[in-house]
């Protein structure tokens, strides 16, 4: 299943969406009547205008993402007590449902329903032509619930504490915990809103032709378990994200999530737009790795390559064995439970047994002898989270657009010496060492599908295709025939100019620069 369920995509307002809304909540109302018991029309009005918001921005949403949406039908699934649940009632939800189909607005899709529980729906009728006519639009989604940007998950587990792995491909099942209502929390939860109130005043978009978009999604599809008849979505909306932290601890994990741009291969990030900007993206160099160092006090130089472990004529950063490398020796830091194995087809790409890699990799980096299967990794990543929290604050307090992928970040493309600066700066408040920062390229739309030496080399016989400065920095790429995304582009602008930005809430905790 490839939909997602209706609400874990962002509410939408705009005037063509209240317009839409405004129709279901008053058809909802005809048959109130007022008596001892009741709740107000006011209450019922605000109830129902939540839901119906949420179901038809998801409707749209999935609607230009060529997918319909997972719609749960039985009262398990919502309520607050579980943080699963939907956090809708499940009778005014069904209201709402049923309303929609009387409207014929919406549509049970071929595939149906699932065990009688959920069901998969997309827009139909006049709602179905709405969605036609209004086509890609930019509209500012509700920021996201303070209680909705912090997650603790886990695995179901054995009574010995041990992962419970199911089926042939012994695979775990993910499971949501209640998370701790601590000071630390309240204060995560905050600066996340306050960054999430930042982003989504943003059109985050990619610059790509009709065609391309399509080969990207199609690609999507084919690298994940998506059907490969159809086209895996990108929903651009999706610019708010969650902190999740993981094995029921608080300080494992602790990464920023559910950025639409999160998804794209590398070669294709380069692509993406920020507020119509060409954008640069920066990578810190074997972080994890130089986290571990660190954090057991062992030096380890900036220029020497982490991922340079010994393997027959290794060529460096451009080695086509550098990324697989590089996947390889993070599952191990992150195996905590000793079941990760290499594959047969990686171990051939690098000319070894799974005994000479290991023995390589731990002749390069000792300091992982008596911690791989430990938690190591994940408390990596919660170091790592904790600078890649202050390097977002540092640049959207002076309104510089950034996304984080973990261990890298993308910005507009002048920006990327501040970037840099930051990146070295809050890496070495936290840790106390030195780290280097490599820069990707900028790629137009002519070269999607390209490799990133093919742009350099391509930008090294014609200087005009380089990375702009920051005069020329705000130049729209925009001269693509029937490109999508020009229309999304332009209504974000005229909300900026009509509307303009909200207030960013006062929820910044700024003793945070100062200590991580």
């Amino acid at each position: 299943m490839n939909e997602l369920r209706f609400d874990w995509l962002p509410p939408l307002s705009s005037p063509v969406m209240d317009e839409r809304v405004q129709v279901v909540v008053d058809a909802l109302l005809e048959s109130y009547k007022s008596g001892r018991g009741v709740p107000s029309k006011e209450a019922y009005t605000s109830i129902y205008t939540a839901i119906t918001r949420q179901i038809l921005s998801s409707l749209y949403q999935s609607y230009n993402s060529y997918k319909s949406v997972s719609f749960p039908l039985h009262s398990r699934h919502y309520g607050s007590k579980n943080p699963q649940n939907i956090n809708f009632s499940y009778r005014y939800t069904m209201d709402v449902y049923t309303k929609l189909l009387e409207l014929s607005w919406v549509v049970v899709t071929a595939e149906g329903v699932e065990n009688e529980s959920v069901t998969r729906v997309a827009a139909a009728g006049d709602l179905e032509q709405a969605f036609k006519e209004w086509g890609l639009q930019w509209m500012l989604p509700d920021l996201l619930p303070e209680q909705h940007c912090v997650e603790l998950r886990d695995v179901v587990r054995n009574a010995d504490g041990t992962p419970k792995r199911t089926g042939k491909k012994k695979k775990t099942k993910k499971i949501h915990l209640a998370v701790p209502d601590t000071a630390e929390v309240q204060q995560q939860r905050q600066r996340l809103t306050w960054i999430n109130n930042k982003l989504r005043q943003h059109c985050i978009s990619i610059d790509l032709s009709n065609e391309n978009l399509l080969k990207l999604e199609r690609e999507l599809a084919e690298s994940g378990e998506a059907d490969k008849d159809n086209y895996r979505s990108l929903h651009l909306q999706r610019v708010q994200l969650t902190r999740i932290f993981s094995r029921s601890e608080m300080n494992l994990g602790g990464r920023f999530y559910r950025g639409w741009w999160q998804h794209l291969p590398g070669k294709h990030r380069p692509h993406i737009r920020i507020d119509g900007k060409k954008t640069i993206e920066v990578d810190y160099s074997g972080m994890a790795l130089r986290i571990i160092y660190a954090l057991n006090n062992i030096p380890f130089k900036t220029e020497d390559d982490p991922y340079d472990i010994g393997l027959k004529q290794w060529t460096g950063k451009s080695d086509i064995r550098r990324k697989p490398l590089k996947r390889t020796v993070n599952a191990l830091i992150n195996d905590q439970d000793g079941v990760y194995r290499i594959s047969k087809s990686e171990l051939k790409l690098f000319g070894e047994t799974e005994d000479s890699f290991m023995d390589k990799l731990l002749t390069k980096h000792p300091v992982l002898k008596d911690r791989l299967g430990s938690s190591i990794g994940l408390e990596a990543q919660y170091i790592d989270s904790q600078i890649a929290e202050a390097v977002m604050i540092d640049l959207l307090k002076d309104d510089i657009v950034i996304l984080p992928i973990h261990d890298s970040f993308i910005v507009p493309a002048g920006y990327q010496q501040y970037l840099e600066t930051a990146m070295s700066h809050f890496f070495k408040l936290r840790l106390g060492a030195d780290i280097k920062v490599e820069a990707e390229v900028v790629k137009i739309n002519d070269h999607f599908g390209w490799d990133n030496d093919d742009v350099i080399k391509a930008q090294e016989d014609d200087s005009t295709l380089g990375i702009v400065n920051a005069a020329s920095v705000r130049d729209k790429v925009l001269n693509y025939k029937q490109q999508l995304t020009n229309n999304y582009l332009s209504y974000w602008e005229s909300w900026k100019h009509n509307d303009g930005p909200s207030p960013v809430p006062s929820l910044l905790d700024t003793s945070l620069i100062d200590k991580v």
